[in-house]
Formats: C-alpha cells, sequence, structure tokens
C-alpha cells in the first residue's frame, strides 16, 4: 500500500541544534512514522516534512506537494504523527479528510490520536480534535500577544530587528542602545529634509556619496536582518527608504510599538495600526533625534514643499506652505498632482503635474499649472462662496431641508438593513443544521457541501450589501454633520487674508485638473480680491465640502 509520510514542526516547538540540520522532533516524527509503516508491509512513496510553518499555514510548501500528489493518486494512505501535525484549521481539516481524501479514496491515519478515517465513528473524532486544535492556537495566539503586550507597555523593546540607527544591547536584547555610525547618518536625513531636501534628492545624495542603505549596511556589519547578502551590492538608497526613517517615533528616545499588526493569527500581512493603539513609553533608551526635530519635519511632511532648496543647495529659500497638499488630482488618469519648485533661475517658481505624467506612467496630457495661478482662482472662488452664507437665513434653510433628506436616507437604509441581518441570521441557522445533519448521516458530505456552498455565496452577498449599505449610512451622517456646520465654516473663515491648508481643507474636497485648452476653458474669473485677475485656460472641476 502506497503511504505518504507527513512531519511538521512549527517555529514555536521547535529545538535545533543546527539550522542545516533536521531538528530532534522531526526525526522522532519520521521514525516512529516509518516503523509504523514497516510493520504493516506499506510501501513509503514519500516523505514531507515542513519545518517552522504553523498548523494553520495553507501556503506550506510540502503540506502543498503532498495534497498535489494525492490529487493525483500517488499514494493511498496519509500518515500523521497527530491531527495537529497535519493542521490545526478546522476548515482545512474538513476540507481534506473528510471531504477530498474521501473523494480520490485515501485513508487518513493519525497514531497519537488513534484517528483513522476508514473507521467508523472516526470521523466524528477527527471533527472535535481539529475544533480542539483550532482553539487551541487561538488561546496561545493570545497568549503570546497578551505576554508580548506587558512587555512592551514595560518599555522592553520585543520587535526582531533594531531600528536603522540603533542595535541591541548585548546584555539585554530587549533594550536599544545607539550604533553610533548608522545614527549620524539618521542625524543628516532629518537635519537635511529640515533644511529643504526633498526624500528623493536625499537618496540620491546618498547613492552619489556611496552610503550603504540600512539593509546594505547591516549586511556589511553581520547585524543581523530579515535580507541575506546575495544581493548586497546592488541595495540602494530610495525616497521610501528615507520616507521610512523619518516617521519613526523610538528616534526620540521614546519606545514606541504596536505600530502595526495582523488582522488575526491565520493572517501574514502587516497592516498600519491607528495611533491610538500604539504602545508608547518615554524617554527608554538614547534619542538620536530631538522631539523638536521630529515634529517639525512630521509638520513639514503635511505642508509638502515647505522649503524649496537651490540647485548649489547653498541658499534656503523659506516659501509658503501647501496650502493644497493632497487636494489637486488629475482629471485624465486619476492619479494625484505634485507640486515641485524650480530652481534659482526659475525664482523658485512652483507648479503642480501629475504623477502619471512626471513619472512616464501614462501618456496624460493633464496641464501643468501654477501653484499662484491655482491659489488665486481658489481664492476668490472660495470668497464668493462666504458671500453666499453671508444671508444665514437662507443658509439655515438651505442646511435645514439637506440635514431632512440625508436623515431620511438613512431611515430607508436602516429598515433595509434589519431585513439584511434577519436573512443572515436565516442563513446561519440553515448552515448550522446542515452540518449537524451530515454529522449524523442523514445526508451526504456532497450534498452538504453544495449546500454549503450555496448558503455563503448568499451570504457573501448579503455580507457586501450591508458592508456597503453601512458606509453609505457613515457617509450620509457625515455629510449631515458637515451640512450642520457649513454655516460656521463660513463665518470662521469670512475675513481670512491668506490661504492655509486648514481653510481649503474645510472648503475643498478635492480639484481636478485636466488638459490645457485656450479656446475652450479660457477664463477670466469675477471679482477684485487681488491686484491681478487669475486668467485660466484649463480645465477645472471643484468638488466642496460646503
Amino acid at each position: 500500500m502506497e503511504t505518504a509520510i507527513y512531519v511538521r514542526l512549527s517555529e514555536e516547538d521547535r529545538n535545533k541544534a543546527d539550522k542545516s540540520q533536521d531538528s530532534e522532533s522531526i526525526v522522532n516524527q519520521r521514525n516512529m512514522l516509518t516503523e509504523y509503516a514497516r510493520e504493516r508491509n506499506w510501501n513509503i512513496f514519500d516523505t514531507y516534512i515542513d519545518e517552522d510553518y504553523s498548523g494553520s499555514d495553507a501556503t506550506r510548501p510540502a503540506f502543498n506537494k503532498m495534497i498535489a500528489d494525492a490529487r493525483d493518486g500517488k499514494f493511498k494512505i496519509v500518515l500523521c504523527k497527530s491531527l495537529s501535525r497535519f493542521a490545526r484549521d478546522v476548515a482545512m481539516v474538513e476540507t481534506y479528510i473528510n471531504s477530498l481524501f474521501l473523494d480520490w479514496g485515501i485513508r487518513f491515519i493519525s497514531l497519537s490520536d488513534y484517528a483513522d478515517s476508514s473507521q467508523k465513528g472516526t470521523r466524528k473524532n477527527i471533527q472535535i480534535n481539529s475544533l480542539v486544535n483550532q482553539w487551541y492556537l487561538e488561546d496561545l495566539s493570545e497568549n503570546i500577544k497578551s505576554v508580548m503586550t506587558h512587555k512592551k507597555k514595560a518599555g522592553q523593546f520585543v520587535g526582531s530587528f533594531a531600528p536603522y540607527g540603533y542595535i541591541k544591547d548585548p546584555n539585554d536584547k530587549h533594550k536599544l542602545i545607539v550604533d553610533p555610525e548608522a545614527a549620524q547618518i539618521v542625524k543628516r536625513i532629518f537635519s537635511m529634509y529640515l533644511e529643504g531636501y526633498g526624500l528623493n534628492m536625499i537618496a540620491k545624495q546618498f547613492n552619489a556619496e556611496g552610503i550603504p542603505c540600512p539593509s546594505k549596511y547591516k549586511v556589511l556589519k553581520g547585524i543581523k536582518s530579515n535580507r541575506s547578502d546575495t544581493n548586497a551590492e546592488t541595495l540602494k538608497w530610495s525616497d521610501h527608504t528615507i520616507w521610512h526613517i523619518t516617521r519613526n517615533p523610538n528616534y526620540t528616545g521614546d519606545l514606541v510599538q504596536c505600530r502595526y499588526g495582523k488582522p488575526s493569527y491565520k493572517s501574514k500581512s502587516h497592516k498600519t495600526k491607528p495611533q491610538e493603539e500604539w504602545v508608547v513609553v518615554e524617554n527608554v533608551h538614547e534619542p538620536i533625534i530631538s522631539k523638536e526635530d521630529y515634529n517639525q519635519v512630521q509638520e513639514m511632511k503635511k505642508s509638502r514643499g515647505a522649503y524649496s532648496r537651490s540647485r548649489k543647495g547653498s541658499a534656503i529659500t523659506p516659501i509658503k506652505p501647501n496650502a493644497f497638499a493632497q487636494l489637486i488630482k488629475c482629471k485624465l488618469c486619476g492619479r494625484s498632482m505634485v507640486m515641485s519648485t524650480g530652481g534659482e533661475s526659475n525664482k523658485f517658481t512652483r507648479h503642480f503635474r501629475c504623477t502619471g505624467q512626471k513619472s512616464r506612467v501614462v501618456d496624460c496630457k493633464c496641464a501643468m499649472v501654477k501653484y499662484d495661478l491655482i491659489e488665486e482662482i481658489i481664492i476668490i472662488k472660495i470668497k464668493d462662496l462666504i458671500n453666499q452664507y453671508c444671508d444665514f437665513t437662507t443658509a439655515e434653510k438651505r442646511v435645514k431641508k439637506s440635514e431632512q433628506r440625508y436623515s431620511t436616507e438613512i431611515k430607508n437604509i436602516e429598515k433595509s438593513l434589519e431585513k439584511n441581518r434577519l436573512e443572515i441570521q436565516k442563513l446561519d441557522t440553515a448552515l448550522t443544521d446542515s452540518y449537524i445533519e451530515k454529522s449524523t448521516g442523514a445526508i451526504s458530505a456532497e450534498a452538504f457541501n453544495a449546500i454549503s456552498r450555496n448558503l455563503d455565496a448568499r451570504k457573501t452577498e448579503l455580507v457586501t450589501f450591508r458592508d456597503s449599505m453601512q458606509a453609505r449610512i457613515d457617509e450620509l451622517r457625515a455629510k449631515q454633520n458637515k451640512a450642520s456646520q457649513q454655516s460656521h465654516i463660513a463665518g470662521k473663515y469670512a475675513d481670512f487674508s491668506e490661504l492655509t491648508r486648514e481653510i481649503t481643507g474645510a472648503f475643498i474636497d478635492t480639484i481636478y485638473i485636466g488638459e490645457r485648452d485656450r479656446e475652450k476653458y479660457y477664463v477670466e474669473p469675477e471679482g477684485d480680491y487681488n491686484k491681478k485677475t487669475a486668467k485660466m485656460d484649463f480645465y477645472m472641476e471643484i468638488v466642496w465640502n460646503i
């Protein structure tokens, strides 16, 4: 009888003396299973080994190779030490052992669980054991998370690798100490940014000087990292690397952790957490950057272009902050438009340009527009808008009418959501009943799978509808709140003398810029708010917040 042996060891329970060798646990599992097969005169087709993989990981290479061979009918028995070695996920156990293996005529045996899918009544035991294994993994994940959170709150660094500029203290791996050589580069990055150098310019300067980037530096210094040294010579500084360093608050001496996290223990991706969920312990290690400089850099990044640098890099010319940061988009390709500043010969003139056009990703015909021209047009339009709201009686009626319209739509959506909730509840009940019927043998596994697929498909539709409707309610409530604030906003900025990001953000959602065509779009906006009148010969569309 052709038999496949599967052994697995997760990172938590491995005990290796040498990474190049099989661990004792792997050897023990393989020997035990091999002896069991030979005692029964079963021919071992292959032994599939996964090390440092969790039982819930669906990407295990040896596991997936075994499944592919099983599908091709290369063996008739899968032999494991325990069910948990095969999988700790209920869905995975159901999919393979209690469904596909039956279809493929494959017998599953786990020694320590006394599980044998060919024996009557074993299926229920497998289901119960798989559920217990999944609970164990969930509890283990929560326990580890709890211990790590406690260490973080106690001011202990628990990251795998120290941030560039620091190394782990050899006497205490939970403490960071300054790496003098790398710390000088970090200081220089912040200093150059404060002087007006952009992220890309800093990266280019460092590459020109031959300064190794963080990944290359760690390889050259023999510092532990997740980067192999096979391509170290090709590693270069990038604007993203500089950006990542300038936004790391750990350089101020505060230990800031939990900035990223997994949605669940099964997930492989790390997502940025809201700032209120960060774990911050102040003044834990020696700072590289002062908090004042760090905060100033964050403010400059928000304004995106608060300073301009001359061609020679010696003369630094302060200019007004960008009042349109993240507000201007290309109407033609949908990409953001970024502000660029000319050199000294061009009097540091600022322009907005489509990022797709600038990077040549697309052949975009969007107009490149002067910052001063956009500013003048927007000032005129905002002042006109404020004048409309100076008639507060008319404005109040408009606001009440908007609020009533939003309230009516919200009530109608909430009725639909209640119907949606009841139908989802019925589907869950039907799925549970079908599972019980399958477990008791009232219906076949094939029938259950068909029912389950139909119920899951319908539930997916309902959940998608529910989420979209909830998002719509959130959107309407936001607009409702915004409508009640419109008169207040107009009054607050009625006498503004200089356009700021705060003002544009209060009045404008998005500004779209399109192609240039003098005959089609040439406009002289009315108003006498500046000494000159802005003349527009390009497409412009403003989406207002008010």
